[in-house]
């Protein structure tokens, strides 16, 4: 319990912190009070996920990796927590945009383009059916265990998916 109150207090600082800056969100605190409502009851106030590890993913210092590797930028849209959640598409885009930088900052490229509405829109009108098998395909991607193949997202590669076809 101690945790929890702990990383969320840390949270809400470092939301304080960096609103000003953060590029494709115009209202960090709706970004941030959109975290708390649909993605701290499963990945926790701090992102840190189950204690296990495996039941609920990290995203504390990990999420932004996702964003280096072919059809990880993708997946956080795809994935179904973010393309079910009862959000608009430009609320999704803002709280992605607000939840990478302040629960893994260091871990995203420096050439992020922040998420618009209309990306969200597209990739989030075709979740992933099989969200823990391409998350597992990604991470090794992500640790180099892949030899560069390209992850398949129901069946087709994520360029295929990422373009509605």
């Amino acid at each position: 319990m101690k945790r929890h109150f702990v990383g969320m207090c840390a949270m809400l600082w470092a939301g304080h912190v960096a609103a000003d800056g953060l590029p494709g969100v115009s209202d960090a605190a709706r970004a941030q009070v959109n975290y708390m409502l649909h993605c701290r009851g499963c990945h926790g106030p701090d992102g840190a996920g189950s204690a296990d590890g495996t039941t609920v993913p990290r995203m504390n210092g990990f999420v932004g990796n996702f964003l280096k590797v072919v059809g990880g930028r993708e997946f956080l849209v795809r994935v179904p927590g973010s393309a079910n959640a009862p959000l608009s598409d430009i609320e999704l885009a803002e709280l992605l945009n607000w939840m990478l930088p302040t629960l893994s900052g260091s871990e995203m490229p420096t050439d992020f383009v922040p998420y618009s509405g209309e990306e969200v829109a597209r990739l989030r009108a075709r979740p992933v059916s099989d969200p823990a098998d391409v998350r597992s395909r990604l991470v090794a991607q992500i640790k180099g265990e892949s030899g560069g193949e390209d992850v398949l997202v129901d069946g087709k590669t994520v360029d295929d998916t990422s373009t509605g076809e």
